[in-house]
């Protein structure tokens, strides 16, 4: 995924996540997307475009994933 991709995925998130109930405030940082992908359901599941703020959180999160393994195996500093 480019970054452009991953950066408008980031964006959409926020746009459909603004109104969303959350403990303290959310943003697209990995930490709070991880948060969203556990606990997110409970107050959200009902809301329009939950379906795809989840999909676009497993994604990125994925993305971001694959790019920490692959950079740990090629760097040998982890």
């Amino acid at each position: 995924m480019s970054i452009v991709e991953m950066i408008n995925l980031r964006t959409r998130f926020e746009e459909i996540t603004a109104d969303y109930k959350f403990k303290e405030p959310m943003g697209s940082d990995i930490n709070s997307l991880k948060w969203f992908l556990e606990f997110g359901h409970q107050s959200n599941s009902l809301r329009n475009d939950f379906r795809e703020a989840l999909e676009i959180a497993e994604a990125i999160i994925t993305e971001y994933e694959s790019n920490d393994r692959k950079y740990e195996n090629n760097s040998g500093l982890r």
